[in-house]
């Protein structure tokens, strides 16, 4: 079982994530200490502040200048996880229109989405059902737990009930508020990937480890091996 990060901020100095190539190293460091392998790579797309192609030019940049450390470090006997690009696409009216296919996480039709934190009408429902069966994707929903602090618990059903895969936060798994409430949707299949969705050091710090170690201990034999499994596999192309 390889353990994967689904959901960070770790490429430097392009979102609100790891503001240097250093403190990228460092989270790193602290995931590798938390047995993780592989870390999904998904900065920011906000189209109200950049185009697409400024995004692919700013996340060529800052992952080309992090491999670079990694390979200096790797000479020096210094392991750290392997990183695949992805991004964290904000929903908004139009984004039918953008080349889906390459803000897909590298390798896999998977699309990371974000969902407006507002209360969910019927006609934004109806946007994003028609998003959804576009068909031009595979729809990942980011940090789903956080939308039932915004909605209706029904309204955020109805997400679900489209098939989605969805992602959780480690962080809403570790905290005693919305710890229940995320345990019971991984157990109940309704959340099938894990992600730190770290920022730095200082804020939103990787607590994978201690994330695996709740659902091990809350949850029936397998729920953390089952989500490591489902990452694979869509990483490998089988989901």
């Amino acid at each position: 079982m390889t353990r994967i990060d689904f959901h960070s901020h770790i490429l430097p100095n392009i979102d609100d994530g790891a503001a240097s190539v250093a403190e990228s190293l460092g989270l790193l460091r602290m995931l590798k200490n938390d047995g993780v392998e592989t870390v999904v790579a998904t900065p920011h797309l906000y189209l109200h502040r950049e185009s697409v192609s400024a995004f692919f030019k700013n996340r060529e940049r800052s992952a080309r200048e992090l491999n670079q450390a990694i390979k200096t470090e790797e000479t020096k006997g210094v392991e750290y996880p392997k990183i695949v690009l992805g991004a964290e696409v904000y929903f908004t009216q139009g984004i039918e229109n953008l080349p889906l296919k390459d803000l897909c996480i590298e390798g896999t039709d998977y699309f990371m989405l974000e969902l407006p934190y507002a209360s969910f009408t019927t006609m934004f429902l109806n946007l994003l059902a028609n998003f959804i069966f576009s068909g031009n994707v595979k729809i990942i929903l980011a940090h789903i737990e956080r939308y039932f602090d915004f909605s209706e618990s029904k309204m955020v059903a109805q997400v679900l009930n489209h098939g989605l895969v969805s992602q959780v936060n480690c962080d809403s798994v570790i905290s005693v508020r919305t710890r229940k409430a995320a345990l019971k949707l991984i157990e109940s299949g309704d959340i099938k990937l894990l992600g730190t969705d770290l920022h730095s050091v200082g804020h939103r710090p990787p607590r994978f480890a201690e994330a695996e170690q709740i659902i091990r201990k809350k949850l029936s034999d397998g729920a953390f091996e089952n989500m490591m499994n489902t990452a694979e596999r869509i990483l490998n192309g089988e989901e």
